[in-house]
């Protein structure tokens, strides 16, 4: 563990992501409250200290944040409280290669890692 003393406050952006894909979270399709299929789990962001949680969400040609607190329901899919007015809506075979894509992203991830 590392302690960094400083007077300004210090500000850390975690991102999260689960062992198996798909997860609980990461990997499922994301609904808006316009019943519109918009994009896929990427990851979850935790900011520290105010704290904030966000979910990375991976759209057709775009990436985006949505706070957890527009989470209405997660189940089969996760069902947002909003409106995604910036993303385009995608089908199911977008979300298979969506899903294909962070899996993609995340196995280079950890490859990195694993050579430093």
């Amino acid at each position: 563990m590392v302690w960094i003393m400083t007077k300004q406050p210090l500000d850390i952006d975690l991102e999260l992501y689960e062992l198996v894909f798909p997860g609980q979270l990461i990997g499922k399709a994301v609904i808006d409250s316009d019943a519109r299929m918009v994009g896929v789990i990427r990851n979850v962001r935790i900011q520290i200290p105010s704290p904030s949680i966000s979910l990375i969400i991976k759209g057709l040609d775009t990436e985006f944040t949505v706070k957890a607190e527009n989470v209405q329901m997660i189940g089969n899919v996760v069902q947002l409280n909003v409106t995604i007015k910036h993303s385009e809506p995608i089908e199911v075979n977008d979300v298979i290669r969506l899903r294909n894509e962070i899996q993609e992203e995340i196995i280079h991830f950890f490859q990195v890692l694993q050579s430093r």
